[in-house]
């Protein structure tokens, strides 16, 4: 894949599949990343072609993982790769507080953690996904304002007397660096009298597990039921340890880009 090879939904999954995993945005390992590798006529361009900003609907839908799983910003991976990231990421302990790990609160955003992400972990995955738009309403109603104003500090103006977008922001960061939640689906958002599209969307948030689940042979397939179908092959979970699966990763990546290995390290 030459560095500026990426023109088109096709040639942007194509570089996906055959990298594995792959920041959007430029990022401190040189050509790993979307931007780098996008022709930069279609980099924010002026026509009516919204390049790789649209681009990841179709990845999405086909059945390639995106979220925030980078140094808290988007990526893209395939399933086989994720599977391992998911291995090596749980097995951290900074990234264990949604499912339960105890930990001694030593910053502000340590306590934002522990009272939000549980919860809202909770909530994803006993509704199988949430509009990013409805996590705020969510959160307000199962975390009452006394136990917010808790918090304190500067984080308080976020949460009090209603959460803010920022704050959301930060704990769906945190979930999809522990790789408890990835995005579900995007949907195009047309608006004006035209009803224009200029490259709004909407996203769901879901689970990994969830996409990476068997579905039933008669069910009401959820948006995302492409990927599974797409995706059959590599069901099985990832079978060596999480260092193993650390290692896979640093490997495949460091035959793209030889010489980057700490940097790699660093991301992972």
């Amino acid at each position: 894949m030459k560095n500026t090879g990426i023109c088109s939904p096709e040639t942007m999954i194509e570089a996906i599949r055959e990298i594995g995993i792959i920041p959007f945005s430029r990022n401190i390992v040189p050509g790993w990343s979307i931007q780098e590798m996008t022709d930069p006529d279609f980099w924010f361009t002026t026509s009516d072609e919204l390049g790789p900003w649209d681009w990841k609907i179709e990845a999405v839908r086909q059945g390639i993982v995106y979220g925030k799983f980078i140094s808290r910003k988007s990526a893209f991976a395939t399933a086989e790769s994720y599977k391992h990231l998911m291995n090596w990421r749980r097995s951290l302990p900074k990234y264990q507080i949604p499912v339960g790990r105890k930990v001694t609160a030593k910053t502000l955003d340590d306590k934002l953690m522990l009272l939000f992400s549980p919860i809202l972990l909770e909530s994803i995955r006993s509704k199988e996904s949430l509009e990013s738009s409805e996590i705020r309403s969510v959160l307000e109603e199962l975390v009452p304002p006394e136990a917010r104003k808790g918090i304190g500090g500067h984080l308080e103006k976020y949460l009090l007397p209603h959460i803010k977008k920022q704050a959301v922001d930060f704990l769906l960061q945190y979930l999809d660096m522990g790789t408890w939640t990835v995005v579900g689906d995007i949907t195009r958002v047309y608006r004006g009298p035209n009803c224009e599209y200029k490259g709004w969307q909407r996203n769901s948030i879901t689970t990994p597990d969830l996409l990476f689940e068997e579905l039933p042979l008669f069910s009401d397939n959820p948006a995302w039921a492409k990927f599974q179908e797409l995706c059959t092959e590599e069901q099985q979970p990832v079978n060596c340890t999480p260092e193993e699966s650390r290692n896979y990763l640093l490997d495949k990546l460091e035959r793209f880009y030889p010489g980057t290995r700490n940097s790699l390290e660093k991301l992972l």
